[in-house]
């Protein structure tokens, strides 16, 4: 699993993929957010310039079982692009900035309709067929329940860099 800390005098962070975030002295966080996140097909993504993921700049309104969610990603197209999935746990985790609640999303984000929920991720748990891992943006903080509970899906476009 991969270790997240929180922005200290050291001036950096690893977040969800190890990738290392330099914060710069006198720009603001929000900036370094807005640095960050670039919108791109005409506004309906967003690709995130640290891991190389595009995400949905709105994520899916639906409120569904976890199978039907992951197949939805899979049919979907946004912006004139077709090839969108459910992200993995650890993809997820890479929006969560654990400074911040209710959303736990880097301030100066791009995204809009971020309801404080918890939204599912293609990881099903390895121990339990009836459960999939799960990202609550309230806190941040991972989860696990039944597949058969409905939640949102955040999809997202392309392969991260590791």
């Amino acid at each position: 699993m991969t270790r997240r800390g929180r922005v200290q005098a050291g001036n950096w962070w690893l977040v969800g993929l190890g990738l290392a975030v330099v914060f710069l002295p006198g720009v603001s966080l929000a900036e370094q957010s807005a640095a960050r996140f670039t919108l791109v097909m005409s506004g309906a993504a967003v690709k995130d310039n640290q891991t190389g993921l595009t995400w949905e700049q709105e994520p899916d309104r639906i409120h569904d079982v976890w199978d039907a969610s992951v197949a939805r990603c899979l049919t979907k197209e946004v912006g004139g692009q077709q090839g969108w999935r459910a992200p993995s746990i650890d993809e997820l985790k890479t929006l969560i900035d654990t400074s911040q609640h209710d959303p736990a999303l880097p301030a100066g984000h791009p995204f809009s309709n971020i309801k404080s929920e918890i939204y599912w991720t293609a990881t099903p748990d390895p121990k339990d067929d009836i459960v999939a891992w799960q990202v609550s943006f309230f806190s941040g903080e991972p989860v696990t329940d039944q597949k058969s509970g409905t939640r949102r899906l955040w999809c997202v476009l392309g392969e991260s860099r590791k």
